[in-house]
């Protein structure tokens, strides 16, 4: 069994225990004699839709290109930091508590646990057993507590915004709104950074239904019951959201009123609940499968215990895997937004980066595995929010940059933001971030799985397209990209820190992926005409001393052991420098690949993330086991949450080691496969079902290191690599 189980309770909100329906998450406590559910909604943010696009920008660009041209990048930084910018994102909100005060007279035998087999938390004690569950079919969530003696409970609720609470016809109802601005926690303390005084921020509501077999009294704040053996918890979420573009429902009392007519519409037979949300679940999580032998049932914190000694059991390793699974169907489900930084949960009303969509990397990171791990259908939140992303930066790319098509810079949120924000211009100034979107959403489109939605993913493909034709220009014969960035990188020049180049590797690796994304949809026409022009002028890859050139030019370091990878795009995630087919660049993304690694200060999730994908299509396995033994070791919280340092949640990292395995298990180039490409020393035996490239499943098994058995759902070419010499091939495979 998959289970996350621990013997104490959980004493911070970094070690509760996660449950979603892909809409509602809920961080579970497991309290002995009190329990705590923290609920989020996935459309409560703050704010509301505005304009912060900035027409200096645009009159700014040319002096900007000129001053980079002319070799005087400090002055070019100097405009597009204090001229160039726009306003902040808005953030993603906790929306309040449901707080229960057992009676139980005995909590001996403590045990709480997260099956993530079948999406089911559990705190069981001696005298009683309390489970819970999401339900996306059934869209509620599910709390129970049967106990073997008649017992007592009193529900209430809180929440840490403006809020009201109120037990109506039984229903205890928590209703407020949400902030019209909240700042970045990272300004720090500063005045008004959570304000509600224009009343334009949207209205929600947490509507709860308790039945129960004892007795049940109110006072019109706060459900008690009384001597009890069954208590059956039913709780819905409703925001005042109705969409990007759109002003929200600021009525609170009008929000209740639809919350607490869902809840009475939502089915109360637990059983039947229960069976709905496992089938449902496991319809996408059963799809596919990764082992390497763990059987180890100790506890989870045992688990990390071992970790740290440096070599993690492996049964850490798989549950650590089907964790970041279980994550992404319990938080991206159709119908519903894309996971933000913290996924669907977060405690805090400024949280760490606003808990917004941070697009240099991380909101394409959590969805790096999607198609691989054959659960393509929580792309549709990604998919659905790229499409309006390339609607509402039209006007970005027309105010800010004078440019045709469309275009996003590194922070969105629900409204659906495309501006760049304040503050400096390694971050801030970053025009291609959607186009690294959109060239995600075309490479879970390519892998399989999507086709539904082929229509919107080309309109994103053709507007991110129509803003890079726009925006290259051409300097000594060659088109570049300018202004240009590497995200959130800086480098040393005239004695201070500069982020403002031209023809920065990571822009110029996105934009050729974005030109060829839209060649693959449509090779003829005047803007595919224009595009194979300036592919053939597209400045080239370059090498400098550490290895692929970052900037335009060999540039003195500011931070050797950068996060990012970005100047590392070309070969991952983008493919458009291919392992074989691309020797020469292959090493020199190796280089310096190395070189940052070698340079690190310390772990952060998501960038060893990134580097286990990279040691994967890099075909390094020592480098991975290194790597997966440091994550597990330094970079996750005992709930298996990824870290940030100093002790921040970041989902990102959980999403990128699932994605990181896969490619150890699977490279594929121009639509041929090959199995164990960097497959660590100490996964010498396992398996993997259904895993899925170029539209193909795939499925195989391997002992002493080599594949034994392979077989596939439909025709696919292998290369007659890591296997072994009598290796059974199955069905559509043919060996190369």
């Amino acid at each position: 069994m998959n289970k996350l189980w621990y013997k104490k309770q959980a004493a911070l909100w970094n070690e509760a225990l996660p449950i979603g329906n892909g809409r509602t998450g809920v961080m579970i406590f497991g309290g002995r004699k009190k329990e705590t559910l923290c609920f989020n909604d996935v459309t409560l943010w703050s704010g509301y839709p505005q304009d912060q696009n900035n027409p200096k920008s645009l009159e700014r660009l040319e002096k900007v290109r000129e001053l980079i041209f002319a070799g005087k990048q400090d002055e070019a930084h100097n405009i597009v930091e204090n001229e160039m910018d726009g306003g902040y994102s808005e953030a993603y909100m906790p929306l309040g508590d449901i707080r229960i005060k057992f009676g139980s007279k005995s909590t001996c035998g403590y045990r709480r646990e997260l099956d993530i087999d079948n999406a089911v938390h559990t705190v069981t004690t001696k005298a009683e057993t309390r489970t819970a569950f999401a339900s996306n079919p059934d869209d509620v969530v599910v709390y129970r507590m049967v106990a073997k003696d008649k017992t007592d409970a009193v529900i209430s609720v809180t929440s840490k915004l403006h809020h009201n609470s109120i037990v109506k016809d039984g229903i205890l109802c928590l209703c407020g709104n949400a902030p019209d601005v909240a700042m970045p926690s990272y300004l720090g303390k500063i005045p008004n950074a959570v304000m509600y005084d224009q009343g334009k921020a949207m209205a929600y509501c947490l509507a709860v239904k308790v039945i129960t077999d004892g007795t049940v009294t109110d006072d019109g704040k706060k459900i008690t019951v009384k001597k009890a053996k069954n208590i059956l918890i039913l709780a819905t979420t409703k925001t005042g959201f109705l969409g990007y573009d759109k002003m929200p429902e600021t009525d609170r009392e009008k929000v209740c009123a639809q919350c607490v007519d869902a809840l009475n519409k939502a089915e109360t037979d637990y059983d039947t609940l229960l069976a709905r949300h496992i089938a449902d679940y496991k319809s996408v999580f059963d799809r596919q499968r990764f082992s390497i032998g763990g059987t180890s049932g100790a506890c989870t914190v045992d688990l990390l215990k071992t970790a740290k000694k440096g070599k993690p059991d492996p049964k850490l390793v798989e549950l650590f895997y089907n964790f970041g699974k279980y994550l992404m169907i319990a938080g991206s489900r159709k119908g519903g937004q894309p996971l933000n930084l913290q996924g669907i949960w977060n405690a805090r009303v400024r949280p760490p980066w606003s808990s917004n969509y941070t697009v240099n990397i991380n909101t394409e990171m959590n969805y790096w595995p999607v198609t691989s791990s054959n659960m393509a259908e929580c792309a549709e939140p990604l998919v659905n929010m790229v499409y309006e992303l390339m609607q509402q930066g039209r006007e970005t790319a027309k105010v800010n940059y004078g440019c045709e098509g469309a275009c996003c810079n590194h922070n969105t949120d629900l409204w659906r933001k495309t501006s760049p924000v304040q503050g400096g211009p390694c971050f801030m100034y970053a025009p291609l971030c959607g186009a690294w979107l959109v060239n995600e959403v075309y490479t879970q489109y390519k892998n399989g799985g999507l086709d539904e939605y082929k229509d919107k993913i080309f309109f994103a493909v053709k507007a991110s397209a129509e803003f890079i034709n726009s925006y290259l220009v051409e300097y000594n014969g060659e088109y570049v990209v300018a202004p240009s960035t590497s995200p959130e990188n800086e480098y040393k020049f005239n004695g201070k820190a500069i982020a403002v180049d031209y023809a920065c590797a990571f822009d110029m690796a996105v934009a050729k992926a974005g030109m060829l994304a839209y060649l693959d949809f449509e090779s003829e026409g005047e803007l595919a005409e224009q595009i194979k022009e300036k592919l053939a002028k597209l400045r080239p890859n370059k090498r400098d001393s550490y290895g692929i050139m970052e900037w335009s030019q060999e540039r003195e370091l500011h931070e050797p052991g950068h996060r990012h990878f970005s100047p590392l795009y070309g070969l991952y995630p983008s493919n458009t420098i291919k392992y074989y087919e691309n020797e020469t660049e292959r090493e020199w993304v190796r280089e310096l690949y190395h070189f940052r690694k070698k340079n690190w200060e310390r772990y952060i999730g998501w960038s060893a993330a990134w580097a286990i994908c990279l040691a994967g299509t890099l075909h390094e396995p020592d480098t991975a086991q290194e790597i997966i033994a440091n994550m597990l070791t330094y970079s996750v919280f005992s709930n298996l949450f990824d870290t940030h340092p100093p002790f921040l949640f970041q989902i990102d990292g959980n999403f990128g080691f699932v994605a990181g395995v896969n490619s150890l298990l699977l490279y594929s180039e121009n639509g041929k496969a090959e199995l164990l490409p960097a497959l660590p020393p100490d996964w010498n035996n396992g398996e993997v079902e259904n895993i899925v490239t170029c539209g193909v499943q795939l499925s195989f098994k391997w002992q002493n290191g080599k594949v034994v058995s392979v077989s596939a759902d439909k025709p696919i070419t292998i290369m007659n690599l890591n296997l072994s010499e009598n290796c059974e091939i199955g069905a559509n495979v043919t060996v190369e």
